[in-house]
């Protein structure tokens, strides 16, 4: 391989064992690491099959772990259905701009929502049928031009009355619901499959970093509530580096 390659090969890993930590700790996150460090080398409709695979088999085996709630699953499907019918026009949104302005407007995002987050300002939702479809359409926009869709359903969630754990299957389930549409959706936008190799480099590394979260959350020694401040702080510094990259360089 060439250098250039190398170093995609560690980036990749990188960035992979970082999405699993945060991934098994909060139950969403990992596009949002993988996505913005990695824009840039891949083009979109790559990027997105690439990014979304890694996580759809690291969201397989939380599955087991994370059931989500039976008066929930109604939810569930309805926020998938309306993403799915949204995703394709975000696709064709994100294919109009090159991958740095992509890069920086996705971090951005990422940066805002764990802003949001750290603020907790005091908004509560009922969560309703009507606003579980405004959360999948904006969903499945903010996948197709950026790679990852969870902030929108994470703030919506985030403002219900959900208790954590519940909210948090609820979260894992609609991250791998959304990325098999993405994937599916993508590959009709794509001709190149070059991005299963890369595959093949980061789920073991996304793995690698969902066994290591694993240990710390099984020796309970951080609370739910550190568990979400480190979550945001974890994407709040992959933000900055990356705006800070798509910025110089």
């Amino acid at each position: 391989m060439s250098p250039a390659d190398w170093f995609t090969f560690a980036l990749i890993i990188f960035s992979a064992t970082l999405g699993g930590i945060l991934r098994r700790l909060s139950g969403f996150g990992g596009a949002m690491v993988m996505s913005p460090m990695l824009m840039g080398f891949f083009p979109l409709v790559s990027l997105i099959p690439l990014i979304n695979g890694i996580e759809l088999v690291g969201g397989f085996w939380l599955a087991k772990n994370w059931r989500v709630d039976p008066a929930d699953r109604a939810r569930l499907y309805r926020i998938l259905a309306v993403a799915a019918i949204s995703l394709p026009i975000g696709i064709l949104i994100g294919m109009q701009f090159s991958s740095y302005f992509l890069k920086i407007v996705a971090s951005c995002v990422v940066l805002l929502f764990s802003l949001y987050l750290l603020l907790k300002p005091h908004i509560k939702l009922l969560v309703t049928p009507i606003k579980d479809s405004i959360a999948g359409s904006g969903a499945g926009l903010l996948l197709g031009s950026c790679g990852f869709g969870g902030p929108v359903v994470a703030l919506y969630l985030n403002a219900s009355a959900l208790e954590f754990k519940r909210a948090r299957s609820l979260l894992s389930q609609v991250a791998s619901g959304l990325a098999l549409f993405a994937i599916i959706t993508a590959s009709f936008f794509g001709t190149s499959f070059t991005w299963v190799f890369w595959l093949l480099v980061g789920v073991p590394a996304f793995f690698l970093g969902i066994y290591i979260a694993s240990r710390i959350d099984s020796y309970h020694l951080i609370s739910e509530s550190k568990i979400r401040l480190i979550s945001i702080y974890f994407l709040m510094g992959s933000a900055i580096f990356n705006i800070a990259v798509g910025v110089f360089l």
